[in-house]
């Protein structure tokens, strides 16, 4: 059965709505930002429902360690169940593109890992987001009232000017929107030297970039790696957003890309309304 890892942060509605329907074919696992505004009271509606579990635990502040450990305990919960033979790491503005019966036809079987994975080297730009010490789990970056962008900034720049450099080897990087079958999920869980660099990331900035990406280098499960993690999105257009708002004019290039899922949707929107009818079959939700 397939799992899907879920993290969640604003508009409860639209949550709902969303497990509503995913959970009619998948085990959902969501965790809800302690410091939304999604109370305890709405996490535990979500918990009630079939085939959902939900949690509010970590306080998440954007960049930081808590959303990778959110994640991580998401996948533990899911590894608890049998029934789970792939996860999906999402977030609560992704749905999938494809009918219900056309994801399960996909993953039935695959044994490969569906993820963006680049080489670090290529990148020396993003270096100092491993390299120095960033506190991100105590700096709200996207509070302006606490001018923690300012304080980033200073650190950085601090640990520059005193050539303080850490001995922290990331090959590889790449977002953390994933595909992953169930005993891949093990290893990067539980193998000692994953269970290690999680302690190292713990000062990164955007730790969850680097987690799974290297979780699987240097071991026989990054042959399976496809570099491919099935996620339509849309980069190019920031006055949409990054990554872009997708919209209704957008489905015939998400349904040329070959994707599993898209991003960013929108629950209330035209285009979410035609990608759940599709997942969950026109008979099912014609109205």
């Amino acid at each position: 059965m397939q799992a899907m890892i879920i993290t969640a942060y604003q508009d409860f509605d639209a949550l709902r709505r969303m497990v509503g329907a995913l959970s009619t074919r998948a085990l959902c696992f969501v965790h809800v930002d302690a410091k939304s505004d999604i109370t305890q009271a709405q996490t535990a509606q979500l918990d009630a429902m079939e085939n959902v579990r939900a949690i509010r635990k970590y306080r998440i502040n954007w960049g930081s360690i808590q959303h990778l450990h959110a994640l991580l305990e998401l996948c533990r919960m899911a590894l608890e169940d049998p029934r789970v033979t792939h996860l999906h790491l999402i977030s609560a503005q992704d749905f999938p593109c494809v009918s219900a019966d056309a994801f399960e036809r996909f993953f039935e079987g695959d044994e490969r890992i569906h993820m963006q994975s680049l080489v670090t080297q290529d990148y020396p730009e993003l270096e100092h987001r491993y390299a120095h010490y960033h506190f991100m789990h105590l700096l709200n970056y996207r509070d302006m009232s606490e001018r923690a962008q300012n304080w980033v900034g200073r650190i950085d720049r601090w640990q520059d000017a005193l050539h303080i450099k850490r001995k922290l080897q990331v090959p590889r990087k790449g977002l953390v929107w994933l595909s992953m079958p169930r005993e891949a999920a093990q290893h990067a869980l539980n193998a000692p030297q994953n269970r290690r660099l999680l302690k190292k990331l713990q000062y990164a900035y955007i730790p969850e970039e680097f987690y799974f990406q290297n979780a699987f280098t240097g071991t026989p499960w990054e042959e399976r790696v496809t570099g491919d993690p099935l996620r339509f999105s849309i980069w190019d257009e920031p006055q949409r957003g990054l990554p872009a708002l997708l919209e209704e004019s957008d489905l015939p290039a998400i349904d040329a890309s070959g994707c599993m899922f898209c991003r960013k949707v929108d629950a209330h929107s035209p285009l979410y309304a035609q990608l759940e009818r599709r997942w969950l079959g026109e008979a099912q939700n014609s109205d």
